[in-house]
């Protein structure tokens, strides 16, 4: 049930093992979008939104078939193909980041592949909107437009992110917009605006500057006819098509998500983690905030340390094992001891500087224009110039933090509040911040919108509220509230089994038979088979469940799903394959 980039992955260990096994197998597939892409790489999206990895990251396929990556398969297309497909590709090779319907052909294409060594596989555009047991066992899968259940031993529930109710806050917001005629945009992925609801020179609210926002924004000024011009000294310059409305945009911390980074690690691999371990915790349950928080910063450190004593050993002044030793030492002080490692100020990681970005800040709208504007050329150096310093390797001490974080996580050893309240609601979105950026060049457009007068930023711990006939904005650094008519929630909606609208999920639910994790909100499973937990805590034997919207997804990393992509989806193959009876079919 679902055939985006998770669903596809199951499919083709499926193919892989039964292949190994000798075992034939029929499988149905059931999604109403494009098998391969699913909702959110389909290809009927406009160009300009592109992917937020590299092409060269991207593979649906690992190991030996490593190889059949999005950058090898742009490769092999002939000149015979879609020449608008062509065109993109060739668009998406010189910036290094594909667009979705690149991705989307790509991922279709992968889907293709992925149903080698499947006997029979049939797929069906359609949406499931219910799961029961038949008398022997056997799963009947009812569509929304088919009036028999398809029969099948197993399912695997691989439906991507899934549609959710607001919560209360959200559902409030738009209440009062319908009531006063206003204009209110709940979380939701990136899509086209019509100019009857944002009219040209529009003053909007926009809530979130995250990748949602980069969209966005994208769709509302290239997506309108704008443009951008390189005025030679390596700055962009919007050339406005006088369509676009004016965004009032702020945030949590004010400034947008840091870079992709550009130049990759240039000394070996830190070796993490290295202060973050759990033997190096205290036993029993933890508190995310007090007993691992610490460690996870000291591991960023650590990394960057690691990257900046190999780089540029002068700027550094004790031995690597000898940071790493202090390090450890929890009665060490952290700022002391990097002080006197690292003598000049300019080459330190502060961590805590990261989470606060605008720290002391005063009030000014103008004056906060060019601090946001500061902040961003001076990520886009750090971030793209091989000399600027060490960030690669706090980078690499963030991922090995949330790897180690999310490990405690399925394993219980965090309590359930902490995990709402700290890892989900702080730590994973900050780790989201520093490594999950847009890519530089949409950096720079920002800036030369920011220049321009289309975006205007609203600071840090932004606040608004309905305020009669308009929404109101408010935060530390805006010496006056900003009022607009128009309000866009830039986010994504969280994963909540119980908000979630989606048919199967709330017939699931309703009868106890999907149940929700108790620290993150998110469909719970049992580790490490996938296998879907009941309401009175039992397992059912056949269906399984993969992707974000399940508890425990590992952080980003090299798959296009998570950093455990492909050990996930093999898992789960042979556990399905372990369920299904010999030569089935």
């Amino acid at each position: 049930m679902g055939a985006g980039p998770r669903g596809t992955g199951v499919l083709q260990r499926l193919g892989v093992q039964a292949q190994r096994r000798g075992t034939r197998l029929n499988v149905e597939v059931v999604d109403p979008f494009p098998a391969g892409a699913g909702r959110i790489w389909r290809r009927d999206q406009s160009p300009l939104l592109w992917m937020n990895s590299p092409m060269t990251a991207v593979s649906m396929f690992d190991g030996p078939d490593g190889l059949a990556s999005l950058t090898a398969w742009a490769g092999t297309l002939s000149d015979g193909a879609d020449p608008e497909l062509l065109d993109d590709v060739g668009r998406s090779r010189d910036r290094r980041f594909a667009s979705r319907p690149v991705a989307g052909a790509y991922l279709e294409w992968a889907f293709a592949r992925a149903v080698h060594g499947v006997d029979r596989v049939r797929v069906h555009r359609d949406r499931v909107v219910d799961l029961t047991d038949g008398d022997g066992g056997e799963q009947l899968v009812h569509l929304a437009d088919r009036p028999e259940p398809l029969r099948v031993d197993v399912v695997v529930l691989a439906q991507g992110h899934v549609d959710t109710a607001p919560d209360p806050a959200t559902a409030a917001v738009g209440a009062h917009a319908r009531m006063h005629g206003l204009y209110h945009r709940p979380p939701a992925h990136a899509s086209q605006i019509d100019e009857a609801d944002l009219p040209p020179g529009t003053d909007v609210l926009v809530r979130g500057l995250g990748l949602t926002f980069v969209d966005l924004v994208t769709l509302l000024t290239q997506g309108r006819g704008g443009r951008f011009a390189d005025r030679g000294d390596g700055e962009l310059e919007y050339l406005p098509s006088g369509r676009e409305p004016v965004l009032h945009a702020g945030s949590r911390r004010g400034v947008p998500y840091r870079s992709k980074p550009g130049p990759a690690l240039r000394a070996d691999p830190p070796p993490l983690p290295c202060v973050l371990t759990p033997d190096a915790l205290p036993p029993g349950p933890l508190d995310f905030r007090r007993h691992v928080l610490p460690s996870a910063l000291r591991e960023m450190i650590a990394g960057h340390y690691h990257e900046l004593r190999h780089v540029h050993p002068r700027r550094t002044t004790v031995p690597w094992t000898e940071f790493r030793d202090r390090l450890r030492d929890p009665s060490e002080a952290v700022a002391a001891l990097v002080g006197r490692a690292i003598p000049d100020p300019a080459h330190r990681f502060d961590p805590q500087l990261l989470a606060d970005p605008l720290a002391g800040i005063g009030t000014g709208t103008e004056a906060l224009q060019q601090r946001v504007r500061r902040h961003v050329a001076r990520d886009l150096w750090r971030r793209h110039d091989p000399d600027a310093g060490a960030e690669t390797g706090a980078i690499a001490g963030i991922g090995s933090a949330l790897t180690t974080t999310l490990e405690l996580v399925s394993a219980g050893r965090i309590t359930a509040g902490s995990v709402r309240r700290d890892v989900e609601g702080s730590f994973l979105p900050f780790g989201s911040y520093l490594t999950s950026g847009p890519p530089g060049r949409r950096l720079r457009e920002l800036l030369a919108l920011s220049r321009a007068g289309v975006v205007r930023f609203l600071g840090p711990r932004l606040q608004v509220r309905p305020d009669g006939d308009s929404f109101r904005a408010d935060g530390p650094a805006l010496d006056r509230p900003v009022t607009a008519r128009h309000l866009i929630d830039a986010r994504l909606p969280p994963d909540d089994l119980g908000r979630s609208t989606d048919p199967l999920l709330v017939a699931l639910r309703g009868r106890g038979e999907a149940t929700a994790d108790p620290g993150t909100g998110r469909l719970a499973i049992r580790e490490p088979d996938h296998r879907m937990l009941l309401r009175d805590g039992r397992v059912h034997p056949r269906r399984f469940a993969v992707g974000p919207c399940v508890a425990g997804v590992a952080p980003p990393g090299r798959g296009p799903a998570g950093i455990d992509f492909f050990e996930v989806n093999d898992r789960v193959a042979t556990e399905l394959l372990d369920r299904v009876p010999h030569g089935a079919g």
